[in-house]
């Protein structure tokens, strides 16, 4: 059965709780009140006490999306499925880091969001409007990992207050929400949701490492390094001045004062013979 926080929720996750306990948010909800002389509201618990919720929606709209809510709670909460797997995978697609479909999630359900793998925080999104949250969740996460206390999925609330909710990706990674009140079921859902996409995302082989920069010979290589380029390029001076990353009046240079100081120039077969096989040995 709903209660209070899945209702919250799932109909309006800005509203702001102003009145009444965290534990009350979890009693459950039958259905939504209405009569002419009081406007549509939650029927009260046991003891005559809710939450006091306060929303920027009107109240008509609010006690229709609560009825919808009720009478097709699981068709609500795949259709939220749905659409949260189709978001993160697009955000995927433009940015294959975690961090892209995890920001995405915090936004869309007002979570704090963050993704652990191999005890290392790789993302972390607070909601919108909850950043110092952020901050405590790394020294709790911190924590947790410390006291080898980490991994036991679901929700839960440590000592400093902080709601989390773990979901598993694979071995040694997990999805992980937090804020300061109680989850619901849509929170479970976009977990889930979310986790399909990482799952794919952190599968993928590392990229391979940047292809080292070829570094310009030392000054004292130079003119090697100019033989060599025109000797392996069967005596043409463009393509190894390509390779060696000058132009190719800079090439000739090189080629003419060696030529005159040492007779030596690899546009001649034999040269060019003679400088590949010394560099060889």
């Amino acid at each position: 059965m709903s209660s209070v926080v899945d209702l919250w929720r799932a109909v309006d996750p800005e509203a702001r709780l102003v009145s009444g306990t965290l534990e009350a948010l979890r009693r459950p909800v039958r259905g939504v009140a209405r009569s002419r002389s009081a406007p549509p509201h939650l029927p009260s618990g046991a003891d005559g006490e809710l939450p006091i919720l306060v929303s920027g929606r009107a109240v008509g709209q609010l006690a229709e999306a609560i009825r919808a809510y009720l009478d097709d709670e699981m068709g609500h909460l795949g259709r939220l499925a749905s659409q949260l797997r189709l978001a993160a995978a697009e955000a995927a697609l433009a940015d294959p880091r975690p961090a892209a479909p995890c920001g995405l999630l915090a936004t869309r359900i007002r979570r704090g969001v963050a993704i652990a793998a191999e005890g290392e925080l790789v993302a972390l999104n607070p909601r919108p409007a909850g950043r110092a949250l952020a901050a405590r969740f790394a020294a709790t996460h911190g924590r947790l990992l410390a006291t080898g206390s980490g991994a036991s999925g679901g929700p839960r609330r440590p000592r400093d207050g902080l709601w989390l909710l773990e979901h598993p990706i694979r071995t040694g990674a997990s999805v992980w929400l937090f804020d300061d009140t109680p989850f619901a079921r849509v929170d479970e859902v976009a977990a889930e949701a979310l986790g399909i996409t990482l799952r794919a995302l952190l599968r993928r082989p590392p990229a391979p490492p940047p292809t080292p920069e070829v570094k310009p010979p030392e000054p004292n290589d130079v003119w090697t390094a100019t033989l060599l380029a025109v000797a392996r390029t069967n005596g043409r001076v463009a393509p190894a001045a390509r390779a060696l990353g000058v132009h190719r009046n800079t090439v000739l240079y090189r080629l003419r004062a060696a030529s005159a100081a040492h007779g030596i120039d690899p546009r001649r077969p034999e040269d060019a013979l003679r400088i590949l096989r010394e560099s060889e040995s």
